[in-house]
């Protein structure tokens, strides 16, 4: 498979990923909408309450994660798709947690200038 057929493979994830953690944050800090995460009461890190996952609020976004570059995501309240650095921390996180098939993806973690000329191919078109 090419490159870019791989990373196209992951963009159907980062929606549903950013509706995942848009609901996450409004369930779980009781919130009108998701952004009300950048409020002053909420910003720098915390655990999700009742789960082994954690946010870090940062200028006009959010990364949630399991640890550090493990799993969930990272993105930009305002900016619903990805763009090239967003969606290789995105790859990054999803191939550390075991969401994408090693096999398959492994060519593209192992070659950080592949993974990058792949996510611009694909973001260009």
């Amino acid at each position: 498979m090419k490159d870019e057929d791989l990373i196209e493979q992951i963009i159907p994830l980062w929606y549903s990923s950013m509706a995942w953690a848009n609901e996450l944050l409004i369930r779980a800090f009781k919130l009108e909408q998701a952004q009300d995460i950048l409020k002053t009461e909420f910003r720098g890190l915390h655990q999700v309450p009742g789960t082994n996952w954690f946010i870090r609020t940062h200028g006009i976004g959010v990364d949630i994660f399991k640890t550090v570059e493990v799993g969930g995501i990272d993105f930009d309240f305002g900016k619903p798709d990805p763009d090239e650095w967003r969606l290789k921390i995105f790859f990054e996180k999803q191939y550390n947690d075991g969401q994408l098939p090693y096999a398959e993806y492994q060519c593209l973690s192992d070659d950080e200038d592949r993974l990058k000329l792949a996510i611009k191919n694909v973001l260009s078109n």
